[in-house]
């Protein structure tokens, strides 16, 4: 994807995109790059969707979320709880229509209703204030020059929702729900009806317990609705913070799929990125996202590992 800039408004941006397969059967990485004025505004929108059981819902968050974020009261308002709250309530308002389409997506393999899901990692820029929202484990990180060490360090901007993180496990397990751990991966467990039920699924009805899910938080992910208490097991409810973008100190941030993280810590992103652009004059070969989604392509390679879908989104400030 090549790259693209925004020279209007306060902050001038500087955008590179990437996303590879990897070794996997399936593509389910989606981005999503908004540049508009509305309002008055100027806005930039920035999203990383990691996909699984299909890339329906990702498709879907793609295609919908920022529309569903804008269309809440509060969105344009100059007071950043009242933005928060629309960007929250759009994050929900997406998750819930997936309910209207799951009746299209492809079924599961024994013929359950669609398990598709997605992380959804973004970032909303208006004048110099940043938004970052997300759910599940699609990561984003800051570089920002200190001032004091005189270098660029990584700030991340936010935090996995992994179901062993005890704050996600106490609030499994209040619903009902359970976290079990499944070839050493802690995952969200699916009470699947038995694959021999017929009918209406009801309290009685017998089940399964299938660790299913490594995040605890997604967009989709229908399967895991708690028809006792009305919740989620796996919840849309999203993480979110607000900053002020700072060109003076501030340099660059990056969004990307758990295939990009999986293989590089924030502050490795951090000093490679750095790295390219200190030569981004003396070699080809492509952009930034470019280099650091094959930099993280190499390292599943060396470690003899199926790579997994991987996608980065860098912004340059």
């Amino acid at each position: 994807m090549a790259p693209s800039s925004a020279g209007k408004g306060v902050l001038s941006l500087r955008v590179t995109a990437e996303a590879n397969q990897g070794g996997r059967k399936y593509m389910e990485d989606l981005i999503c790059i908004n540049f508009e004025r509305e309002q008055g505004y100027e806005m930039a929108f920035f999203a990383v969707f990691d996909g699984h059981g299909g890339k329906e819902a990702a498709q879907f968050a793609r295609e919908n979320l920022y529309d569903y974020i804008k269309k809440q009261n509060g969105f344009f308002s100059r007071d950043n709880d009242k933005v928060c709250r629309a960007i929250r309530q759009g994050f929900l308002e997406t998750h819930k229509a997936m309910w209207k389409k799951i009746g299209s997506w492809p079924k599961t393999v024994t013929g359950l209703p669609s398990t598709a899901g997605t992380t959804a990692a973004v970032v909303l820029i208006r004048g110099c204030t940043m938004y970052v929202a997300h759910v599940g484990d699609s990561g984003i990180m800051m570089g920002r020059h200190d001032l004091y060490y005189d270098r660029v360090r990584a700030v991340p901007l936010t935090h996995d929702h992994k179901p062993e993180l005890p704050s996600e496990r106490q609030r499994i397990e209040s619903l009902g729900g359970k976290v079990m751990n499944k070839s050493g991966v802690n995952r969200v467990v699916w009470h699947r009806p038995k694959l021999s039920h017929t009918g209406p699924i009801r309290r009685s009805t017998q089940i399964d317990c299938i660790p299913f899910l490594a995040v605890a938080r997604s967009l989709g992910d229908l399967w895991s609705y708690d028809y006792g208490s009305g919740k989620y097991m796996v919840s849309p409810e999203p993480d979110i913070s607000v900053h002020t973008v700072d060109p003076r100190c501030d340099r660059f941030i990056v969004l990307a799929s758990d295939g990009l993280w999986n293989m590089m810590s924030m502050q490795d992103v951090c000093n490679y990125v750095q790295e390219c652009e200190a030569r981004k004059h003396e070699e080809l070969g492509g952009h930034v996202s470019h280099k650091l989604v094959h930099k993280a392509l190499s390292r599943w390679r060396a470690r003899m590992l199926r790579a997994d879908n991987t996608t980065a989104i860098t912004i340059f400030i």
